[in-house]
Formats: structure tokens, sequence, C-alpha cells
């Protein structure tokens, strides 16, 4: 009785939209899990492809017996030293990002339990649980921490090129030339084009918007492309320039040029491997590259097979690589999942606890 009355009372065009706007959420919700499920199913079957590929293309009784030869304690304890300095780094770049919205312990925070969410769930997605957790426990406006993590996914994919464009001019000679040049003239391409799509979304966001509001409204998404698209690619127009991405950058490239390279080098030590300071470089290059395909989970497949290739490109034997690379990936997980999880349900409890 009282809906019908204030049913009655309101213009008839104001229930027509709420029962659009309800529609269009409905559908999406509906075709989410869907998404999800088929996310899911492609990451897994990418993983498992390349797993299979290494396993039948390495030799993995040399790679048992170089792990056997040596194993060094000492490097295991710098590793862990170097992936806590990862890790402050981290909290320091998303608290720069944030415009100090953020206390640095609740970023360290954030930036645990993203760091380690993404060793197990598939496409970062241990970088959206960082945007959630800022904006229930610091308040930050999904908008604007979204708009930040883009700025953050375009600097650390700039980074990563900058990063294997720098391990080709010090290793030299130890390439095949043809091979060298080749991956120069594409990385500096990629990386022009990283700063040219920047540079058009940072003086032409607006323009984006009219071209697509149609796309939304063929699939019935209007009103949640006006309440939430539009304001993600203005947030993300305005986070795109030089005051807001400069430190962060800066303090990127330092991370992997110093304690990203010494993790791998300490665990490469860790496990019987020699690898220098360049070819350290290198390999986190092409493990960079390899986390960006979207394998289940924490590119699990997509990161050994990168790895591998790196090495077999450097003319050493995959079976280190394949080493190397099964050592760090699982390090890195236990290192960084288990200060997640204790993390996450701290703050479960603390937010299911009586008030």
């Amino acid at each position: 009785m009282l809906k019908r009355l204030v049913k009655n009372a309101l213009p008839s065009s104001h229930w027509r939209m709420r029962e659009r706007l309800h529609k269009s959420w409905s559908k999406a919700a509906a075709a989410a899990p869907a998404y999800q499920r088929l996310q899911m199913l492609i990451a897994s079957a990418i993983s498992i492809v390349l797993l299979i590929f290494l396993l039948r293309a390495v030799d993995w009784e040399e790679a048992i017996r170089i792990f056997r030869s040596g194993i060094s304690v000492t490097s295991l304890l710098w590793f862990l030293l170097v992936t806590f300095g990862i890790a402050v780094g981290y909290a320091v770049r998303w608290r720069l990002l944030l415009d100090g919205k953020i206390s640095y312990g609740t970023s360290l925070m954030a930036s645990l339990l993203g760091l380690g969410a993404n060793m197990f769930l598939p496409a970062r997605g241990g970088d959206l649980l960082r945007v959630h957790y800022s904006r229930v426990v610091a308040t930050v406006p999904y908008v604007d921490a979204f708009g930040r993590l883009l700025v953050e996914k375009v600097v650390d994919l700039a980074t990563i090129i900058s990063v294997g464009i720098f391990s080709l001019v010090l290793l030299g000679h130890t390439l095949n030339s043809e091979y060298r040049n080749v991956l120069l003239v594409i990385m500096i391409g990629a990386v022009l084009g990283i700063f040219l799509s920047a540079i058009l979304v940072r003086y032409f966001g607006d323009q984006l918007i009219p071209i697509l509001r149609p796309v939304f409204a063929v699939v019935r998404l209007q009103d949640f492309f006006e309440r939430h698209i539009t304001n993600f690619i203005r947030n993300s127009a305005r986070s795109l320039s030089i005051s807001v991405t400069i430190v962060p950058a800066a303090l990127t490239l330092i991370l992997w040029l110093s304690a990203y390279a010494l993790a791998y080098i300490f665990v490469a030590r860790f496990v019987g491997v020699a690898l220098s300071y360049q070819e350290s470089l290198f390999v986190l290059f092409a493990g960079g590259l390899g986390l960006m395909i979207p394998a289940a989970p924490s590119g699990v497949g997509t990161f050994h097979a990168s790895v591998v290739s790196a090495f077999v490109l450097l003319g050493r034997s995959p079976s280190e690589g394949l080493l190397l690379a099964t050592a760090v990936h699982f390090l890195f997980f236990v290192v960084y999942v288990v200060p997640a999880a204790l993390i996450l349900g701290h703050w479960r409890l603390n937010r299911l606890a009586p008030r």
C-alpha cells in the first residue's frame, strides 16, 4: 500500500528510469559469474598447456642435479630481506599515488594483501583486493583508487620494458645480434606506444566518452556508463599527468633495478644457479611479461615459459631456467601469501566482530 502511494506520488518517468537501472544491473550481475568462469577456464587452460610443454621439453633430472649440487641458506635470508624491501617500496608508491589519503601502515597492509593475493588469483586479482581494502579501511573512493591503479599499471608496463632495454644494452654481444636488434626495436616501439596512449587518454579523455556511450547503450548499460565509466575515464585522464606519475615511476624503476634484480640473484644462488646482474635483469624482464598473460594462478606456466625462454636466448640451459622459475615462484608465494592470509583473516574478523 505504501509503495503504491509513493509510486503514484512520484512522476512515472522516475519509475521507468528506476526499472531500467534495475534491469541493467540485474543483467550485469547475471553475466558476471559466467564471464568469471570463462576467464578462469581460459587462464587454467593456458597454464596447463604451457606446463605440459615445459615438462616435455626440459630435462628434469638435470634440474634436480643442479639443485642438489648447492643450496645457500645465506642467500635465502638475503632474499627474505629484499622481499620485505619490495613490499615497503610498493606501500610507499601506493601512498604516493593516493596523494597521502592513506597512512603508511594501512598502505603496507594493503600492499602485502595485494602481493599475496596476486600469487593465487588470476589476472592480478590481488590489485583489486588492494583497492577494496583501501576503500574500506581508509575510505578512499573507488573511482580515485581505480584511476591511480591504472596509472600504476601503466608505470609497471613501461618499467618492465625499460628494464628489458637496459638489460640488452648491458648484455652487449652476449645475445645473438639479430635477436638483440629485433627485441630492441620492438621494446622501444612499445615504450613509445605506451606514452602515446597515456597522452591520448590524458588530453582526449573527454572525446572518448561520446564514442563509448553508444556502445554501452547497445547492451542497455547506459546508466551504468554514466554513473561509473565516465567518472573513471575523467579521473584517469587527470591521474595520467607528469606530477602524479614521475615520483612513483622513479621509485618503481629503482625497485626493479635493485630489489627485484637482487631477489632473482639470491634465489639463483639458493638453488645453485649462477646468474649475473645483467642476466637477472633480462630474466626479470621476461618473467614480468609472462605474468601479464592471464594464467591461473599467478602466471603458472606463462611465467615459467618466459624465464626458460630467456635462458635459451642467453645460451643457458633450459633446466636452469625452469629451476630458477620454479624457485622464484615458490619462494615469492610463501613470503607474500602467509602475511596476506593473516591480514585478510584479521580484517575479516574485525568486520564480523560485534560493535
